[in-house]
């Protein structure tokens, strides 16, 4: 099981106008990078009492010159986690990461992501 640790920097805010806010890791040294894909996965935030349910994505954003960026989406999440540590137990990847798909598509296929999460995790479906 991968185990990626990290503390949340400021992204451009693209997973928030979806409506999928993202949050997104600077990674410590000592935490491996997954390969490029979206998983399902249980994340653990500083001073939190137990883990919930997260969507990791490796390798969406880059830009020239930079390191592919690792978000998390945390499902049933609303607020504000800048400057919190993150540590994230990746449990079973969920597909490829998909690019220059339109953004109803790219909804569609987070909403798949996220029914997909629920099952594998055995969380009930909402």
């Amino acid at each position: 099981m991968v185990i990626v640790k990290g503390q949340l920097t400021a992204g451009k805010g693209e997973g928030r106008l979806l409506g999928y806010p993202t949050a997104n890791l600077k990674l410590e040294p000592s935490s491996l990078r997954p390969e490029e894909g979206v998983y399902a996965c249980w994340v653990t935030r500083s001073g939190s009492p137990g883990p919930v349910a997260g969507i990791l994505i490796s390798g969406v954003y880059q830009e020239p010159g930079q390191t592919p960026r690792v978000e998390v989406y945390i499902l049933d999440f609303s607020g504000d986690l800048y400057g919190v540590s993150l540590e994230v137990k990746v449990v079973a990847k969920l597909r490829e990461v998909v690019r220059g798909v339109a953004l109803t598509q790219l909804k569609q296929r987070i909403e798949q992501d996220i029914a997909d999460t629920r099952k594998i995790l055995g969380l009930p479906a909402i």
